[in-house]
């Protein structure tokens, strides 16, 4: 029997949505523990006395996250709650999203946290403090090992058959469904692999709200299976083991899903010989991030798709990987004779349209965005022009940007578009683009501001030197940050000659860029060769 804690009072919603998360549930456990019989019942809890209800979980009816399980089938309840009693079946459940996954949402304080009261009154500084924390956390020892897992060769003792009445299928890990780069090349291989003849299974490591779960294609081949919000990441390997076995699993793609990597080792032993493949994007300042855990799982992974030469260094130099390296661009292949538009900024026009896409998190810095905008409101006014920025995007840190904007009495010059704002009509309009970023891999908002004659100014981080030239890169600090955008804007209003020679130099990056592979001409022969049941090609 698995049982769930729920929280006290339940509000109410339709019966049909408690049906349906009720299914969603039984599928999962049902399948972790071998398809025996699942019994689901809802709990409330008394505290040690016995005087009052007590809250067990503070999230949905059944996310047994903070719950102790084990390998028979049986949930129980932690020790602080003897007293838990069944109650009736016809509870209803809160609607989405989960306070857990509101969690995910906030700025992330841990150490930060005695900068609160900072943050809220001199936010900048604040971004000063942090960003000199985040160097000391660059300079220190790495703190993780960069030393690729050893791989027994003797992968199965018995080898498991996959089911073989099943097309083959696809299980793509993504980090989570919200907005970013990452998280846009997993749309598109779950898009090229439907395109390939593939079924696929959609699973994300991070509980979140999922934003952007209603952009999965709406087609029977594909299911977002919720283990995010359902499965502790403990129970992953077992569960894609099997899920593997079942499904007729041929490829796993990983975009930054950990709980994905965590379960390798597992696949490999308990699961039908699977090709694995995976996507990085950007290396962390303190840890590698991504890209060293990528390459500590390097002998249990068949191929590493890359978006940048520095990646393609990171594997080759800090791994020895280079063999299962492919690089492929972020972009689709257009014809070689399509021209570029010209930059939209005109030398000492009268108005200056500034654009910034992104999630409002620390690695976009929008606390440091503000502080641009501040300034070059400022010389806006010395210069008589008219300033106008949008700015697209949501996360913990829009309240805060929102309030400088208050604050600075930028109202009139500044514009809060949603996530779903049409990015290229907006970088149509737009004669600059601030990306102030902590840190970036080489951002696909680069790619498309060049395409749609949009210059972008942004710090010299990660691969961005691939695109953007050494004249628009700005310091990473926050104080040179600031003060060298809204030199560049400046000298790029002022000087016809400078803009034309950055204009001129955006266009030969780009066209060295997309002369590279793309991303679909990387992968799309592993998905053709998956769906037709054939190893994966050399």
């Amino acid at each position: 029997m698995c049982t769930f804690a729920s929280r006290l009072p339940l509000p109410a919603v339709d019966q049909a949505r408690f049906d349906q998360e009720l299914a969603g549930i039984t599928a999962i456990y049902r399948r972790l523990f071998d398809d025996r019989a699942i019994e689901l019942v809802l709990l409330e809890g008394r505290d040690p006395k016995g005087t009052r209800p007590v809250v067990l979980e503070n999230d949905l009816t059944f996310r047994p996250h903070h719950l102790k399980a084990n390998f028979l089938g049986h949930v129980v309840l932690p020790a602080p709650f003897p007293h838990a009693r069944p109650v009736a079946a016809a509870l209803t459940i809160p609607p989405e999203p989960t306070p857990g996954e509101r969690d995910n949402d906030t700025p992330p304080w841990r150490v930060q946290r005695p900068l609160r009261p900072l943050y809220r009154l001199w936010p900048f500084l604040y971004e000063r403090i942090r960003y000199g924390a985040e160097m000391l956390r660059k300079k220190r020892s790495v703190r993780h090992d960069w030393t690729p897992m050893v791989f027994g060769r003797g992968r199965q003792a018995v080898t498991p058959e996959p089911a073989a009445d099943k097309r083959p299928a696809i299980l793509i890990g993504f980090h989570w469904l919200e907005v970013g780069g990452a998280e846009k090349m997993a749309f598109d291989t779950v898009t090229w692999a439907l395109e390939a003849g593939l079924r696929v299974f959609v699973v994300a490591s991070v509980p979140a709200v999922q934003r952007l779960a209603g952009k999965l294609p709406d087609h029977p081949d594909v299911r977002f299976i919720r283990l995010d919000r359902y499965l502790p990441h403990e129970y992953w390997p077992r569960f894609t083991a099997k899920l593997i076995r079942d499904e007729n699993i041929r490829l796993i793609h990983l975009h930054h899903c950990q709980a994905l990597y965590d379960s390798l080792a597992h696949i490999r032993v308990a699961a039908p010989p699977v090709t694995v493949i995976d996507t990085t994007h950007i290396v962390e300042y303190a840890d590698g991030g991504f890209p060293r855990i990528s390459g500590v799982w390097t002998n249990y992974i068949d191929l590493h798709h890359v978006i940048s030469n520095q990646l393609a260094d990171v594997y080759r130099d800090r791994f020895h990987a280079g063999d299962k390296v492919r690089l492929g661009r972020m972009l689709n292949r257009a014809p070689a004779e399509i021209a570029l538009p010209p930059m939209s900024m005109a030398a000492g026009g009268k108005v200056l349209n500034v654009a910034f896409v992104g999630r409002y998190s620390y690695q976009k810095r929008p606390l440091v965005m503000i502080e641009i905008l501040r300034r070059l409101a400022g010389w806006a006014r010395r210069h008589k022009v008219q300033l106008n920025a949008r700015l697209v995007g949501d996360g913990a840190f829009r309240p805060a940007a929102e309030a400088l904007v208050q604050r600075y009495k930028l109202q009139e010059v500044v514009t809060f578009l949603p996530p779903d704002t049409d990015v290229p009509a907006l970088l149509e309009q737009s004669d600059i683009l601030l990306l102030p970023s902590n840190n970036e891999g080489l951002a696909l908002v680069c790619y498309e501001a060049i395409q749609h004659g949009c210059i972008p100014i942004s710090t010299d981080v990660g691969a961005q030197a691939e695109l953007i030239p050494p004249d628009l890169l700005v310091p990473l600090s926050p104080g040179p940050c600031a003060r060298a955008s809204v030199s560049t804007v400046a000298r790029l209003h002022a000087d016809p000659g400078f803009l034309a020679s950055q204009s001129a130099a955006l266009r030969v990056l780009y066209r060295k860029v997309s002369a590279d592979p793309t991303a679909k001409e990387v992968l799309m022969p592993l998905y053709l060769a998956a769906a037709r049941g054939e190893d994966i090609p050399a």
